[in-house]
């Protein structure tokens, strides 16, 4: 099973004949940390291309 295949099965209702949507354990689970770990994974490059190349990233301020 691919990934994508994997994120759509998480999308799917526990119970289907239920009314509304009945989430998953495991999509509750990678709703909260997926956008953790995108953002700390995109933090610690930015800092890694900072402390490669020698310049700060986010202090262009200019108002």
């Amino acid at each position: 099973m691919d990934v994508l295949t994997w994120f759509q099965q998480l999308g799917v209702d526990a119970d289907p004949v239920a009314k509304g949507f009945q989430a998953q354990p495991m999509y509750v689970l990678v709703s909260l940390l997926l956008p953790v770990t995108l953002g700390a994974t995109v933090g610690f490059g930015l800092r890694l291309i900072e402390r490669v190349f020698g310049v700060e990233l986010g202090k262009g301020g200019g108002h």
